[in-house]
């Protein structure tokens, strides 16, 4: 069965920035992974729950009470022994 997901909002775009340990499902830095309130793709589900109420912000044109750039967040995988940090950024269409 192929799955279209509607285009809601801004894109939101996950980059692997950093890799400290081996992650569990083998992201890497450099990694991108589109995200939404739809669809996680072959990112973690782990760190996805962690973080999909910041890609509805971002996807929704929302903003942050903290960072230098509205349209960027960086965050830590919740696995405290295989730390991931991603970037996350909102793609205005």
């Amino acid at each position: 069965m192929s799955v279209k997901f509607p285009a809601i909002g801004n894109k939101v775009v996950a980059k692997v920035i950093e890799a400290k340990g081996s992650c569990t499902i083998g992201m890497q830095p450099g990694d991108e992974f589109e995200l939404s309130s739809h669809k996680c793709g072959d990112f973690c589900g782990l760190f996805y729950k962690n973080i999909s109420g910041w890609v509805q912000v971002l996807q929704l044109g929302g903003t942050f009470p903290f960072g230098e750039d509205p349209d960027v967040q960086v965050w830590d995988c919740p696995n405290p022994h295989n730390r991931v940090k991603v970037e996350l950024r909102r793609i205005k269409e």
